[in-house]
C-alpha cells in the first residue's frame, strides 16, 4: 500500500503541532482548583507508550469487529495508528478525548448495526467532534442509508464488497482534508506573534466555558495580565524586542497553566487573559502569582521609570457562579478593574 502522500505530507507535522496545542487548550471540562497545590495531568496511556512523543501516523477510530479490523491490518497498518474500541457506544467518549482524539472514525454498520447513524447525528452535533471525519461502511447498493448517512454530515460511505484500493484513496482523501482544516483552524484561532490563543479564540472559549458552568453549577475565574511598562521597553529597545519580550512571556505563561481546561490567551497588545474553569477566587491568585512568578524567571532585562530592572506583570483576578442572570462579560469587567488596581498599587503584583 502506498500512502507516501501522507506520510511524508509536510502539513502533517504543522497539524499534529497544532494538535498537542489544543490538547493544552481545548475546551475539556477542567478538575476544580481551590487552595490547594494542583498536579500536572496524567499522561494518556498511548502518550506513557510513545514516550510522551507526538504520534507521527493519523489516527483512525474503529469499532473492534472482525472484517473491519482485518481489512485496517491488511491495509493501513503500517502508515495509521488504528485505535480500536469494543464497542460502538464508546466512539463518542474517545473522540471527545484531546489526547485521544482521531483523524478519522471508520463505523462499520454491521458492527454497529441500527447505532451507526445515531452515532454519526451525535458526533456531528457535538461542537468538539463535529469535524473529524466519518466514513460509514455500508452493505451492498443501500442507497437509503447512504443518503441517510451523507444527510448527517458523515464524509464519505463505502459500499461492500469492499476494494483496498478504493478504501485507500478514500480515506487518504479525507485525512488530507482534515489536516488542511486543521491549519485552518490553527490560523484562525491562534495569535500570529505570541502562538498562544487570539482574542477570536478567547470570545468562542469565555462563551462555551460560561454555558459550561451554569450547566454544571461552577464557578468560573478569569485571570487579566499586563505586562508593565511595555511601551517604555518598545521605546528604549525597540519593537523587534518588545516582539520578543512578548513571545517570551507568553510561553512561559502558557507553561505555567497547569490543566488541559486552562486558555492562555492575548487579549490585545501586551495585554494577556486565562480562562480558569472550576476555578475559585483563591484558585486564580494562586495561578496569577504563578504567572508572575514564571514571568520573572525569565530574568529579561529592562530599564524602567519606576526603577524596576527586569520585565514584570501585573495581575488582576476575578471569580463567579454564572448565572443565566448574568452575562460572561461581567467576568471580564471585573478582571479588569482588579488589574487596574494592581498597575495602580505599584504593578509587578496580583490583586
Amino acid at each position: 500500500m502506498n500512502m507516501r502522500l501522507i506520510e511524508h505530507n509536510p502539513l502533517w507535522g504543522l497539524a499534529e503541532a497544532h494538535r498537542v496545542r489544543t490538547q493544552q487548550n481545548s475546551y475539556v471540562q477542567a478538575p476544580p482548583r481551590g487552595q490547594r497545590t494542583l498536579k500536572a495531568p496524567a499522561l494518556s496511556a498511548h502518550s506513557r507508550q510513545q514516550g510522551n512523543a507526538v504520534p507521527d501516523k493519523p489516527r483512525i477510530l474503529i469499532v473492534d469487529c472482525e472484517s473491519t479490523t482485518a481489512l485496517l491490518s491488511q491495509a493501513l497498518a503500517q502508515t495509521c495508528h488504528i485505535q480500536r474500541v469494543p464497542s460502538v457506544d464508546q466512539i463518542l467518549e474517545i473522540a471527545r478525548c484531546p489526547d485521544q482524539s482521531p483523524d478519522l472514525i471508520l463505523l462499520d454498520s454491521l458492527a454497529s448495526s441500527h447505532q451507526g447513524l445515531d452515532i454519526c447525528r451525535q458526533l456531528k452535533a457535538d461542537e468538539m467532534t463535529q469535524f473529524i471525519p466519518v466514513i460509514l461502511i455500508i452493505e451492498g447498493d443501500n442507497a437509503e442509508d447512504e443518503a441517510c448517512a451523507l444527510a448527517l454530515g458523515v464524509e464519505d460511505c463505502i459500499s461492500r464488497p469492499l476494494h483496498l484500493n478504493v478504501v485507500e484513496a478514500r480515506i487518504r482523501n479525507q485525512i488530507r482534508l482534515k489536516l488542511k482544516h486543521d491549519l485552518l483552524e490553527r490560523y484562525a484561532n491562534q495569535d500570529g506573534l505570541t502562538e498562544v490563543a487570539n482574542r477570536r479564540r478567547f470570545d468562542l472559549a469565555l462563551d462555551a466555558e460560561w454555558r459550561r458552568a451554569i450547566r454544571d453549577q461552577q464557578s468560573l475565574s478569569l485571570v487579566m495580565v499586563d505586562v508593565d511598562c511595555f511601551k517604555q521597553f518598545n521605546d528604549l529597545y525597540g519593537n523587534r524586542e518588545g516582539d520578543l519580550c512578548l513571545r517570551r512571556v507568553a510561553k512561559a505563561m502558557s507553561q505555567a497553566l497547569t490543566r488541559p481546561g486552562d486558555l492562555l490567551a492575548r487579549y490585545g497588545g501586551e495585554e494577556f487573559t486565562a480562562i480558569l474553569p472550576g476555578t475559585d477566587i483563591e484558585g486564580a491568585r494562586w495561578m496569577g502569582e504563578r504567572l508572575r512568578h514564571a514571568v520573572m524567571e525569565l530574568r529579561i532585562p529592562q530599564q524602567r521609570p519606576d526603577g524596576a530592572r527586569r520585565v514584570s506583570i501585573s495581575v488582576g483576578c476575578a471569580s463567579v457562579q454564572p448565572s443565566s442572570n448574568l452575562a460572561c462579560y461581567s467576568l471580564l469587567q471585573a478582571a479588569d478593574e482588579q488589574l487596574y488596581l494592581a498597575k495602580h498599587s505599584g504593578r509587578d503584583c496580583v490583586r
